[in-house]
């Protein structure tokens, strides 16, 4: 009993994991397109301290839900996590990889001055929410067998329905073998740019600009 009860809260916490990414990147994708009702609404704040509360706020939830959803999905890119429940194959380690490489053009900086930078961030973060979300709605949640022998849904459920991890390993193994070694390069990249920022902190002097 101990040890169902133990697998039931692995199986669990993996599925919500997921969705947690999946919710960190839609949230952090909408708010990126958001700029225009962002600078409306600084217009409603007449103190400057609350403009600076709620600009800290935006874009904290704004860029840190992107990293964290990468973060967490690099959690589930494993074989033994395949086999266990139902993710979208290929869909799911392919947005990732695609939201990685946006990550890396964010941290090369997205301000005006590096455009061709933003549009780039832009263009891969659009292109990672549409495959997880493709995955997550037409493979991870597909129609039901039932629906499909009731004469709901047609044939072309079942055959989304199979590229689940858990109903094809051949997939989720050729997945995987791609995937982890695209998501480890990536990886070392937003380590190796973001250990190489230099912060000003608040007690640092700053240096008097000729």
């Amino acid at each position: 009993m101990t040890g169902k009860i133990s697998k039931s809260l692995e199986l669990w916490t993996i599925i919500s994991s997921y969705d947690i990414s999946l919710v960190l990147l839609l949230l952090g994708l909408l708010l990126h397109f958001a700029g225009g009702y962002y600078n409306q609404s600084l217009k409603w704040f007449g103190i400057r301290v609350s403009k600076e509360n709620w600009s800290i706020l935006f874009f904290l939830i704004r860029d840190f839900s992107l990293f964290a959803s990468f973060g967490i999905g690099l959690l589930l890119v494993n074989p033994d996590m395949f086999a266990d429940v139902k993710l979208p194959m290929p869909f799911f380690p392919l947005g990732l990889v695609l939201l990685g490489i946006a990550l890396i053009y964010k941290l090369k900086g997205t301000s005006d001055d590096n455009a061709k930078y933003s549009k780039r961030f832009d263009l891969f973060l659009i292109l990672a929410a549409i495959v997880q979300y493709f995955g997550f709605v037409f493979v991870m949640e597909a129609a039901p067998a039932e629906w499909v022998e009731a004469g709901v849904a047609g044939g072309f459920w079942l055959t989304l329905r199979d590229m689940r991890s858990n109903l094809n390993p051949a997939l989720s193994m050729w997945t995987f073998y791609l995937s982890f070694p695209a998501l480890m390069v990536i990886l070392g990249i937003i380590l190796k740019q973001g250990l190489g920022k230099k912060f000003d902190y608040p007690n640092e002097p700053r240096k008097k600009q000729n």
